[in-house]
């Protein structure tokens, strides 16, 4: 298989052993944004990358993984213009607000009152992540290199050997086959797929049985086999995770 420098990161995460091969490559992908946003390249000086994280702002969650990283400078030099921004907009929304009518005593309360458009406003900057959109668009990239990928055969034989998918890459994995997958690998696909899902989703289930069962005391001495870290990857499997990760921090 002729390596190629975007197939590189694919490949590695199919020999990664990792759960799920598109978990690794989103945390490989989410840690870069963070570093690119926060780490040695300053690139939140750049007057071109803040008019951007001005724009779309983060979610809590990287928010929360922003701070984690260690730059307290650099996150309030961003949150800075990114607020000045924000009360703007906030200014100019609230200043064309119309009050919604009174309410009738006789309607009924699940009566539409239509979209307030000042609370769809602050529900997409709540919901608006520079780091999110950065994330999805190297997935959107992966997932296609995936795709054109499975053409050949080496690559078959690691998707075969590997421990499956999490629900929420399996789910968009089953999305984008029905645009991005070759004809020529239709039913090796579908078949290798859903035969990956039922034996490691069962695998891990095991794994999380014999968890529980452990604490019961007639298996107090037994081995632990494959099952001390089964809770943290059945969370992986159902949700896309790594809770066991400790915080990603600037070296």
């Amino acid at each position: 298989m002729r390596e190629q420098i975007h197939t590189v990161p694919v490949n590695e995460a199919f020999d990664s052993g990792d759960e799920c091969p598109f978990c690794y490559l989103e945390r490989l992908s989410e840690r870069s944004a963070i570093r690119y946003t926060l780490g040695p390249g300053a690139s939140y000086m750049e007057p071109d990358v803040r008019a951007e994280t001005d724009k779309a702002g983060f979610c809590g969650n990287h928010l929360q993984k922003m701070y984690d990283y260690g730059n307290a400078l650099g996150s309030a030099l961003i949150m800075q213009t990114y607020m000045n921004f924000l009360l703007e907009e906030m200014n100019r929304q609230m200043e064309h607000y119309e009050l919604p009518a009174k309410r009738s005593l006789f309607r009924k309360k699940t009566d539409s009152a239509g979209a307030d458009s000042l609370s769809e406003w602050a529900k997409q900057k709540g919901s608006s992540c520079w780091i999110c959109n950065k994330v999805e668009y190297n997935m959107s990239r992966y997932y296609a290199t995936f795709f054109a990928l499975v053409k050949e055969e080496a690559f078959r034989t690691k998707v075969e050997q590997s421990k499956g998918f999490c629900m929420r890459h399996f789910a968009g994995l089953m999305d984008r086959a029905k645009e991005e997958l070759p004809n020529a690998q239709r039913e090796w696909f579908y078949e290798t797929v859903f035969k990956l899902m039922k034996e490691n989703m069962a695998r891990v289930k095991g794994d999380l049985d014999w968890f529980i069962d452990k604490f019961d005391y007639r298996n107090a001495s037994a081995d632990w086999r494959s099952s001390r870290d089964a809770v943290s990857r059945t969370m992986q499997k159902l949700q896309g995770i790594h809770p066991a990760d400790p915080p990603y921090k600037d070296k």
